[in-house]
């Protein structure tokens, strides 16, 4: 793996150092970096040889999106770990020409009510409407309508929830036709739900947009607030060729500009 800073003119990147590890960034899992570098500059990792354009975070895969590591400005992006706070999730946006990732990270009792593996149907049912919410996003992320920006893909983790669960009805469908003759008795839980289930929990999604007239994109809403009402902040930042901005959003104050 390696990392990039950015020096200051959009796409201008510069590697800096390989595999820090010492102070570790929440959105993340397994990216660290040096509290020397805490400091205003954003980050790209990925593997070695890949295009810069192809450098997005899908959880579980080794690739992070532009991300903004700070000490002042955007508190929330680089902070010691174990943070985890009810009614507060971050919202991390990177703008690469035409293609924007939107991150998200939330305590899942925020959009659950509980924080463990389902233990019935009634729980099961509620993951799948969460999950079926959020594989929604045109609806809940609402761009500067000139810039005519369409989700293009949808990836849902948690440590305590089965991929099954989180799947859309497509993702579904095909991971019910390559499972077809192994154990029809698997468990929907996921590997390490059983370590976790008396803990807290996090859901990472993470949504890919493509925008026809990107250079008429000035900012999105956010109507997280309407289908969650137990989310009651979101700490935002953005990263993109426009520079970098942070916001608290709150029900009253949804939308996020740059």
């Amino acid at each position: 793996m390696i990392i990039y800073r950015y020096g200051g003119e959009p796409y201008k990147w510069k590697a800096i150092l390989d595999a820090p590890k010492a102070y570790h960034c929440r959105f993340g899992p397994g990216f660290h970096v040096r509290p020397e570098m805490a400091k205003p500059m954003a980050i790209l990792l990925f593997e070695a040889g890949r295009k810069m354009k192809q450098v997005f975070h899908f959880p579980g895969q080794a690739i992070l999106a532009a991300v903004i590591v700070v000490e002042s400005a955007f508190p929330v992006w680089a902070h010691e770990p174990g943070a985890h706070v009810h009614g507060r999730a971050a919202l991390e946006i990177a703008i690469d020409g035409a293609m924007v990732q939107i991150n998200l990270n939330s305590p899942l009792d925020n959009l659950l009510r509980f924080e463990h593996a389902p233990r019935n149907e009634k729980e099961r049912q509620t993951v799948k409407a969460m999950a079926s919410k959020f594989n929604q996003a045109d609806s809940f992320f609402i761009f500067t309508p000139a810039a005519r920006c369409r989700v293009e893909s949808t990836h849902l983790a948690s440590p305590v929830l089965s991929p099954d669960l989180l799947a859309t009805a497509s993702q579904a469908g095909k991971s019910a036709d390559k499972n077809a003759g192994k154990n029809s008795g698997a468990s929907e839980t996921s590997p390490s739900a059983s370590s976790a289930t008396d803990g807290h929990a996090e859901l990472e999604a993470t949504w890919q947009y493509q925008c026809a007239k990107p250079q008429a994109l000035q900012g999105v809403e956010v109507r997280l607030f309407q289908m969650f009402p137990r989310l009651q902040r979101l700490d935002a930042a953005v990263a993109g060729p426009k520079g970098q901005s942070s916001a608290k959003l709150s029900p009253e104050s949804p939308r996020l500009k740059w």
